[in-house]
């Protein structure tokens, strides 16, 4: 992989990773920590890629299984709760924070499909591969996650 490669993988994914591995932790720090965990490990990946593609699906991966990790590791550091007010600036209304914290709120295994299945358009089938559970798993953990979004947020949430 090129210097330009790498480059251009890191800004096209920075934000997309740094997503997903903040779903699993809901923690800024520790998901910046993972952030570099992943893009280090791209640095150092000997083999080349396909495509821009493939490179993404990689990164992924790569990002779940290091936040999963991440999360189990004794080691751990504590995190402070990220500040609402924070938060608010980064949302263009607040109907689009107010399902963000709706979706934080979940438990991790149903915000992890959550934002799998929503935000990086993952089918049921790769999402199960990703996470190493079975198809069934995943639409029951959806299932779930969505009863209880839609307990939060009422039907709006289904329009976003």
């Amino acid at each position: 992989m090129t210097n330009e490669d790498f480059t251009q993988a890191v800004k096209r994914n920075n934000q997309r990773i740094y997503l997903i591995a903040f779903s699993f932790t809901k923690s800024r720090t520790d998901a910046e920590d993972i952030l570099q965990n992943v893009f280090l490990k791209l640095w150092k990946y000997p083999k080349s890629f396909e495509s821009e593609i493939h490179i993404d699906k990689w990164l992924t991966a790569v990002c779940v299984n290091e936040s999963k990790n991440y999360i189990k590791s004794p080691f751990k550091k504590r995190s402070f709760p990220f500040l609402e007010e924070e938060t608010q600036s980064e949302f263009e209304s607040q109907k689009n924070l107010d399902l963000f914290n709706a979706v934080m709120s979940l438990p991790k295994k149903e915000r992890a499909v959550i934002h799998l299945f929503y935000y990086e358009d993952m089918t049921v089938k790769e999402i199960a591969e990703m996470l190493k559970i079975k198809e069934s798993a995943v639409k029951t953990r959806l299932h779930r996650a969505r009863k209880t979004l839609k307990l939060i947020l009422g039907d709006e949430w289904i329009n976003e």
